[in-house]
């Protein structure tokens, strides 16, 4: 089979998105077997990922000109059996079978205010199209999948679910010296709780910080905030203001990927608040790296972390300051969740989840 795949999603900065293709692309030249894998790409620097694959880097600045003009009409000159676009969209005007990756349905989810107006406006448009007129639904996890059918009415025959895993890159790091250049680096204390992603509402962060404030004085650990400029963030920098927190929350602002395994390994413990994920990767990244986990239970985020996270009630600031005093204080119990973290995200991996996509579009193929 000659099969497509729309790696457009790399050139943004950030995000759940880019990190999927950017470790999918070279699992599936990695397992390609005898199909003939073509990756195209808008900026011509991130051609060789996919190694021994052709590649095509198509430039163009406008993302949308590029997925429904540029890649539509190259899948007509290429004459491929199939098309894979990992990005919640299938463009108009293709003629070949179709696949497209659901991440998440957070548009579609009222009040959650997840993502901003016309963004939102464009996926609950297109979202539904693309997974009608598509040959075969890639849900990331089994939460997604049933979210996939409540808000599209897809037929659950339709969808495979193909779930993430951390890169290679988030491992236990034994040099003391590498995790010294990151904190001066990024100034952190020596005790502190980590929080990776953007501040946007539905990640939760009020309820954090009300949390972290419940439990002045009773720990001496910091909080340790990533994330740039994010939608509707004001919040966020409002409740650090009214709690008095300024000098407890450390915001570390954007963090080079690079740096990302060490922070993991320097942190005491890492928490993930989120209202809604539609697989919630960074809990595997923290436990591939030996920081235990204190997470919410909405969501994809008990399925993917398993018994290997301290879980708590995102609505409930009580109970999120209670697992984290728990994990902080405890130490029979982190050094339970440090090994079970380990086993956890060693359950998954980007080869079986490249395996899964390219068999489901191969028996798509030959049933017909």
């Amino acid at each position: 089979m000659k099969i497509a795949f729309s790696a457009r999603g790399l050139s943004v900065s950030s995000g759940g998105a880019r990190q999927f293709i950017k470790s999918l692309v070279p699992a599936l030249a990695e397992c390609r077997g005898s199909d003939e894998l073509i990756f195209m790409y808008d900026r011509r620097r991130f051609c060789g990922l996919a190694s021994d694959c052709q590649e095509i880097a198509m430039e163009c600045r406008n993302k949308i000109w590029w997925d429904f003009v540029y890649f539509p009409r190259m899948l007509r000159k290429l004459k491929v059996d199939a098309a894979i676009f990992p990005k919640n969209v299938i463009p108009f005007f293709t003629n070949c079978a179709c696949y497209v990756v659901i991440h998440d349905l957070a548009y579609f989810v009222s009040g959650l205010n997840a993502y901003p107006f016309l963004d939102t406006l464009y996926m609950r448009s297109l979202i539904p199209r693309s997974v009608r007129r598509a040959a075969g639904v890639f849900a990331v996890s089994r939460n997604t999948e049933q979210d996939i059918i409540r808000y599209t009415g897809c037929d659950s025959k339709k969808i495979t679910v193909t779930y993430e895993a951390a890169d290679k890159c988030y491992r236990h790091i034994d040099d003391p010296e590498s995790l010294k250049t990151v904190k001066r680096k990024y100034e952190v204390p020596d005790r502190f709780v980590l929080y990776t992603g953007s501040l946007s509402p539905r990640k939760n962060l009020v309820r954090l910080l009300e949390a972290f404030g419940k439990m002045r004085g009773r720990i001496p650990h910091n909080l340790a905030l990533t994330g740039s400029k994010s939608w509707k963030d004001r919040s966020v920098h409002e409740t650090i203001q009214r709690l008095g927190l300024r000098d407890t929350v450390k915001r570390l602002g954007y963090v080079e990927e690079q740096d990302m395994p060490a922070l993991y390994n320097l942190a005491s413990a890492y928490v993930y608040p989120s209202l809604y994920e539609g697989f919630g990767l960074p809990v595997l990244e923290a436990m591939q790296c030996g920081c235990p986990v204190v997470a919410s239970n909405a969501t994809s985020i008990p399925e993917v972390a398993g018994d290997a996270a301290m879980l708590f009630d995102p609505c409930d600031t009580g109970a999120i300051a209670e697992a984290l005093y728990k994990i902080l204080t405890d130490e029979i119990a982190r050094e339970q969740l440090i090994a079970s973290g380990f086993r956890q995200a060693a359950k998954y991996s980007w080869r079986r989840c490249a395996e899964t996509m390219l068999t489901a579009v191969r028996q798509a193929k030959g049933g017909d």
